[in-house]
């Protein structure tokens, strides 16, 4: 239970840094470029590997889909900045990790697994607990903002769809022991190369100009976003529960404590509606882990 704790605290503590870059002034984009480079740094210090390049890699069958894993997660992370800045912490816990009913519903076609009427139900409230945890007043005319509504939609699905490419990964390549750290810090390091690639360009623009505190800030977000995933692979293997129990229990407890951390350090209010779509969120996660 202690990696689980550790999961849900660090990825929470992702939420919260993500939110203080408006505070600061960071800017998002080089901060997550940088993050990404010391998620792969970390996690080669880690698995004791000699280089973050580990070009042998690139002969394994799942070697593109950290193509895929690597371009959608810089955008997403970039998603959860914003939409964190935007809504809040509430609103980016909820729509990324309300995300795994997605891997459900798949798993219902793909692997032929069996479609109950406690799953369906799970996943219409799911679905709800997103629209009502992202409704937000546009301060100007007191009418829901279309463009604010749409952020948290697109890191839903996006989020969903990396689930689900891991999750058919893991299941279709039969990923070994040795290779699951490789996997993910090969979409870290896919993420940190592309958004280089972008940062410089820019920079050569000159339509952004490189600070210190933008770095401080990646490194400040990388370390945690690499533990985040190390934890809970670790909670997965060590905890002696079932990862259908693991899950929901993660998720669950991390929309709770980015929620409470919101409102303590960052002052933020929710409305009746958005603490209703809280709790479906809870009910809906919970049905899943009884499942």
């Amino acid at each position: 239970m202690l990696f689980l704790a550790l999961s849900i605290l660090t990825c929470t503590l992702l939420n919260i840094i993500l939110k203080s870059f408006a505070k600061f002034d960071v800017n998002t984009f080089q901060a997550i470029v940088i993050n990404y480079w010391v998620c792969t740094l970390t996690g080669s210090i880690i698995e004791n590997y000699y280089t973050p390049i580990h070009f042998e890699a690139m002969s394994t069958p799942w070697f593109y889909s950290t193509l895929m894993l690597g371009i959608s997660f810089i955008i997403l992370f970039n998603l959860m900045g914003l939409t964190a800045q935007k809504l809040g912490l509430t609103v980016v816990s909820v729509s990324n990790k309300l995300s795994l009913i997605i891997p459900v519903s798949l798993a219902f076609f793909m692997m032929k697994e069996q479609v109950t009427a406690l799953k369906i139900i799970s996943i219409i409230l799911a679905l709800t607990a997103v629209v009502l945890v992202t409704l937000q007043k546009n301060k100007a005319d007191n009418k829901p903002s279309k463009l604010l509504f749409i952020l948290p939609v697109i890191l839903f699905l996006g989020s969903g769809f990396n689930d689900s490419l891991v999750n058919h990964i893991v299941q279709t390549t039969g990923l070994s022991e040795a290779d699951k750290p490789k996997f993910v810090i090969w979409i870290f390091q896919i993420a940190a190369i592309l958004g280089t690639k972008i940062l410089i360009i820019q920079l050569i623009l000159k339509q952004q100009k490189l600070a210190l505190k933008n770095i401080i800030a990646g490194i400040c977000l990388g370390i945690p976003n690499y533990f985040s995933m190390y934890y809970l692979v670790k909670a997965l293997a060590d905890s002696g529960l079932q990862s259908s129990v693991i899950f929901p229990i993660n998720n669950v407890a991390i929309v709770i404590v980015s929620a409470i951390s919101g409102i303590l350090l960052f002052a933020e209010k929710l409305s009746k509606l958005q603490i209703a779509g809280i709790l479906l969120a809870c009910v809906s996660i919970a049905i899943l882990a009884i499942q």
